[in-house]
């Protein structure tokens, strides 16, 4: 039996449809990989810098306090700040202070740590530094409880030194202390890092993963599953074409064919399903011994034959009955 289109043509679509799938999925994995753990480094600079004396103050990837604190504000702020030089007598905007944003990276314990070292070490005693009660007079209260805020990373892998995440109500008077920081420095307690992936991180793995994988199950399934529907369909519409079948004596294609008519002038039907063979006439030229022309033809110059008896049609076995043949035209 032949089919209506070749499966080739008929799965071609299909197949085109499950590698666009898998193309997608392939192209949102790799984008979420290269979100989450190869971050695209962005415009976080910083142009001051610390005089001599303050190495302390760096960072294990040797990074002063100045641009650790650019990169600390800018995890909120769509990963871009630059860190000013400090103008002699200045001192760095607070939070919510000249059009500066109240953010939980900016209202943190290491963003005021980090900043007030930035400013000192640019100039020694010789800047009046602000108390952690007046540079977080704007933020709320659950932006200040914590180092840093739970849920942002830092570009790049960048590290926080472990003086500047010391609670600045330990300072004495409240104000970020050099002296203390340096002891705090001295102690040989390694960088904290925030971009590195927690225990709750790695506990959503598994789920993430799974979500993923089942998701790409079912577009498969359900891929498969309308293409096998349709291809069902169409083949059962094929499988039902017309069958022959004999009605009342005659072919008949599921209704489709219809029985010869008894105003059919070649038939005539008798009862009892016989029919008798309608007359043929022949030309016998006897009255001339040539072909007579238009104007002189008449009747008694031709002659009638009946024609030959059709087979019978109406019973489930037939006879054949030979019949002489009509007589031929003489000429």
């Amino acid at each position: 039996m032949m089919l209506p289109c070749s499966t080739r043509t008929k799965v071609t679509p299909w197949v085109g449809v499950f590698l666009l799938v898998i193309m997608a999925l392939e192209h949102i994995r790799t984008v979420s990989a290269n979100t989450s753990i190869h971050p695209q480094l962005r415009n976080v600079i910083s142009e001051a810098n610390c005089v001599s004396g303050f190495n302390w103050m760096d960072n294990q990837q040797g990074s002063n306090p100045c641009l650790v604190v650019a990169y600390v504000i800018a995890a909120c702020v769509g990963d871009t700040w630059t860190q000013p030089v400090l103008p002699a007598g200045s001192t760095y905007d607070a939070p919510g202070t000249n059009g500066t944003t109240v953010t939980p990276c900016y209202c943190s314990w290491s963003c005021y740590n980090l900043m007030m070292a930035c400013e000192w070490c640019q100039y020694p005693n010789n800047v009046p530094l602000s108390t952690w009660t007046a540079f977080s007079q704007n933020c709320p209260s659950n932006y200040t409880n914590e180092y840093f805020p739970s849920g942002y990373t830092l570009l790049g892998g960048k590290t926080i030194p472990y003086w500047a995440s010391i609670n600045p109500t330990k300072w004495t008077s409240g104000i970020f202390d050099v002296i203390q920081a340096q002891n705090y420095s001295s102690q040989g307690v390694p960088d904290l890092n925030p971009s590195a992936p927690s225990e709750s991180k790695s506990s959503n793995l598994g789920p993430i993963v799974g979500g993923t994988v089942g998701g790409a199950v079912f577009i498969v399934i359900f891929v498969f599953g309308v293409y096998y529907l349709c291809r069902r369909r169409r083949y059962k519409r094929f499988a039902t074409a017309p069958v022959a079948t004999e009605t009342n004596g005659r072919a008949n294609l599921n209704g489709q064919l219809h029985a010869c008519q008894p105003s059919d002038p070649s038939v005539s039907f008798l009862q009892s399903g016989t029919f008798s063979p309608a007359l043929m006439t022949y030309f016998t030229g006897s009255n001339s011994p040539s072909m007579p022309n238009a104007s002189t033809r008449s009747l008694s110059m031709f002659t009638t034959f009946p024609a030959a008896t059709p087979l019978r049609t109406d019973a489930g076995s037939y006879t054949s009955i030979a019949r002489p043949p009509p007589g031929l035209p003489i000429v």
